[in-house]
């Protein structure tokens, strides 16, 4: 036996209908075809996998400085913007309301 570790390898004519056989991502390409990658257990190529789940929340990123941006204050700006606009419009309805009156 040779001591070079490529006559160690499997034979190209084994391996290459094993990876032609792979299942493939089923993406669209710009051109409107199937993309031809191999598919990861998720069903899509590593080019299309999706979306990452993004950065730590909260204090385990190593960003974080004043929590101005964190998920609990968005949400509660949030809530305050839907109070305020449902203020506004209740405070437009009345104002209406009162010229409808006078005329």
């Amino acid at each position: 036996m040779s001591s070079n570790p490529v006559d160690r390898l499997p034979d190209w004519r084994t391996t290459l209908p094993l990876a032609q056989a792979a299942p493939r991502c089923g993406a669209r390409t710009r051109a409107q075809r199937p993309c031809l990658c191999p598919a990861m257990a998720n069903g899509r190529c590593y080019l299309h996998g999706g979306a990452s789940p993004g950065a730590p929340r909260g204090e385990g990123n190593g960003m974080w400085k004043h929590g101005l941006r964190s998920i609990e204050v968005i949400e509660r700006r949030r809530q305050i913007t839907a109070e305020l606009r449902r203020l506004m419009r209740s405070l437009r309805e009345e104002q209406q309301r009162v010229l409808q009156a006078l005329m």
